[in-house]
């Protein structure tokens, strides 16, 4: 769905969908004696970049480029102090608004040279983590990543599978960035064909490139049963500390005896609490958990114990 607003360009949800509560833009401030304040040629950038973001908020890599060049050269002192006070006055923008502009061209600078390119602001964001462990590597690795990576995008305009940079963990691409950074040169590798131990460096490119793909599919093979495992595992049982103790006061508890929570210290001196079933008459501890760091954790540990 597309908002409308009363703006000089076109905004949608799927570029900015951020910016719901812009103002309507006001006339820019007056120049405190621009010429004093900023070179000719900076007037000039200045008008260039403002031109920029005034024509369009759609394409959001020329706008956070702009407003990016904007703030670091400090072309705003013109006719403001501070950059917050440039985006508030002159486009109606927080300096958060303006930040998540700039931080995704910034993301898309470092994903589009490897055949990356987010279409949307809101998508550029989301591939903040991939950015991320891409600009960790050396350009080599980055373009072996960018190959790795291309082998694993899904195939297919509708699917649903995700690409393996996209979420913010980015997984597999963390796992294909981790392989390359470890397969250094004098790294011992078994060759693909003969089987032999050799130095990953005596190995021809196609190779050592298939050799780098085995152990990214292994590791990735790995992560993906792991994950499957927990997502079939049983989920923990949650228990309502409090809840239970009054509960078993009402049905467990025989005559003669109560459930207190202790709160001591141990022989360290740091605080800890005990839960347990005590005989009134007797003072005999009849069950009892471990220690816990709080009250929560000591009556679970109680709970833990009654069950097992």
């Amino acid at each position: 769905m597309t908002e409308d607003f009363d703006l000089p360009f076109p905004v949608s949800d799927s570029d900015l969908d951020d910016l719901h509560d812009l103002a309507p833009l006001p006339p820019a401030a007056p120049a405190r004696n621009a010429t004093e304040l900023l070179a000719p040629h900076e007037v000039q950038r200045l008008h260039n970049l403002e031109a920029t973001v005034r024509d369009g908020l759609r394409d959001f890599q020329r706008t956070g480029q702009a407003l990016s060049e904007i703030r670091d050269n400090e072309l705003f002192r013109a006719t403001h102090d501070t950059f917050e006070a440039y985006l508030e006055e002159r486009w109606g923008f927080t300096p958060s608004q303006a930040d998540r502009i700039i931080e995704a061209n910034e993301v898309t600078k470092v994903l589009e040279p490897l055949g990356i390119a987010p279409i949307s602001e809101r998508q550029a964001r989301a591939f903040k983590g991939a950015a991320k462990i891409l600009t960790e590597l050396e350009p080599e690795q980055q373009r072996l990543v960018a190959r790795l990576a291309q082998e694993r995008q899904p195939e297919g305009a509708d699917t649903d599978e995700p690409a393996p940079w996209e979420g913010p963990p980015a997984p597999e691409l963390r796992i294909m960035a981790n392989v390359v950074q470890k397969m250094t040169p004098d790294t011992t590798v078994y060759h693909p064909e003969s089987g032999s131990q050799v130095a990953l460096a005596e190995l021809g490119p196609a190779e050592r490139y298939e050799v780098i793909r085995e152990q990214v599919n292994q590791k990735t093979q790995a992560y993906q049963e792991k994950q499957a495992a927990k997502a079939a595992a049983e989920p923990d049982e949650k228990v309502n500390w409090a809840s239970w103790c009054m509960s078993y006061a009402r049905e467990g508890l025989m005559p003669g005896q109560r459930l207190e929570v202790v709160l001591e210290h141990d022989e360290k001196g740091k605080p800890r609490a005990l839960a347990r079933i005590v005989d009134r008459e007797t003072g005999e501890i009849l069950a009892e958990g471990n220690a816990g760091k709080d009250m929560k954790k000591g009556v679970l540990n109680l709970i833990t114990q009654m069950q097992g």
